[in-house]
């Protein structure tokens, strides 16, 4: 594996989770533009658990009964321009003939990347169907998951390098991976990098390892060192058995605005203003998973509006239209940004005027 141009990614950046069950599959190498289709998948379906909803009517998703229909621009995949829309096609048809596959002590779980695709020219759509299996495991949080930037991932040149990244990402514990381990997670047949039947350590550091870490050394905010496992640990020439991978934090590298967003994430509700979130829940109609994924908005309302309460009072006097309808809890969340734009808006025109 040699050393690629990194891209730049201009689309917006969020923070994405996937389950801790894909950052483990097995996973061959993949061509870059594959390698984005599966992430933008991966987005949809972190926004699904999520409970973002589309704005727009360029990205479309249907749930159906076997597979999640997914449409989206092709440009939220081509985004170098040495790139031919037949690149596309032929990641397509690549990815419609991939397996995912996946192992653990209790099952094996094997099903195509994509059902179907399909590329429409003149407009520039991609559409794909994902099998629900795949979607599932994508959305299956009981062994944990992994959070991790999109602009980020999107950027890395292989699909290596991604792998480390989504499984270095909050890690705080070293990992340790036998030889065996680490080829299997990255799809390297077990026969690749040896010589007359014994592993060459030196080309899976040369040609994997040491290209990964640069990846991900040059742009990334979560790394890695890794360490030499030998058979006999006090004898520095006993064979190498495996690899320890040591997590390492760039905070340089780090969008700030997700890393504020995400602490806001872990305030508690009660932490916030009991007044408020009871006000919201007892009279508004809320339940705290409506209330948990507006925390950041509600901490943002609290400091800047003069009378939180009274706010939330005239914009419950507001939610019942003339018809006698009621307005949903989307409408209230709404209303309370747009009152903070306002506000926030008021408070900056006032700094420049004094």
């Amino acid at each position: 594996m040699s050393r690629k141009e990194l891209t730049t990614i201009h689309t917006q950046n969020k923070d994405i989770v996937t389950s801790f069950v894909y950052t483990w599959a097995r996973q061959k190498e993949m061509s870059i533009l594959e390698q984005r289709v599966v992430l933008r998948i991966m987005e949809y379906a972190s926004n699904h658990l999520k409970g973002i909803k589309l704005k727009d009517h360029l990205h479309k998703i249907d749930l159906g009964l076997f597979n999640v229909t997914i449409t989206m621009p092709a440009s939220d995949v081509l985004f170098n321009t040495k790139m031919k829309h037949h690149d596309i096609e032929k990641a397509l048809y690549a990815l419609r003939s991939r397996s995912f596959e996946y192992r653990d002590d209790n099952r094996y779980t094997v099903c195509g990347f994509i059902n179907n695709a399909t590329y429409v020219y003149r407009s520039g759509m991609i559409t794909v169907e994902v099998d629900n299996r795949i979607w599932d495991v994508l959305s299956d949080f009981t062994l944990g998951f992994k959070r991790f930037e999109l602009n980020k991932a999107l950027a890395l040149p292989t699909s290596s390098a991604l792998q480390f990244y989504m499984i270095m990402s909050g890690q705080e514990r070293p990992l340790r991976l036998s030889i065996a381990e680490l080829k299997n997670w990255l799809g390297i047949p077990a026969d690749k990098y040896t010589k007359d039947g014994k592993d060459r350590i030196d080309h899976l550091e040369e040609r994997v390892l040491r290209p990964v870490k640069r990846m991900l050394d040059d742009t990334c905010p979560y790394t890695f060192t890794y360490e030499k496992l030998r058979q006999n640990p006090s004898n520095c020439k006993s064979p190498v058995v495996g690899f320890e991978l040591i997590p390492v934090y760039q905070e340089k590298f780090r969008d700030q605005e997700l890393e504020r967003v995400h602490l806001t994430a872990k305030v508690s509700l009660g932490f916030i203003s009991p007044q408020v979130t009871n006000y919201m829940k007892h009279q508004m109609g809320f339940s705290k998973d409506n209330l948990n994924p507006h925390k950041e908005l509600l901490i943002r309302a609290i400091k800047i509006l003069p009378d939180i309460m009274k706010t939330l009072e005239d914009i419950q006097g507001r939610r019942r239209t003339k018809t006698g309808e009621t307005k949903g809890i989307g409408w209230v969340i709404q209303a309370i940004r747009g009152e903070v734009s306002k506000a926030e808006k008021a408070s900056e025109k006032s700094g420049r005027e004094g």
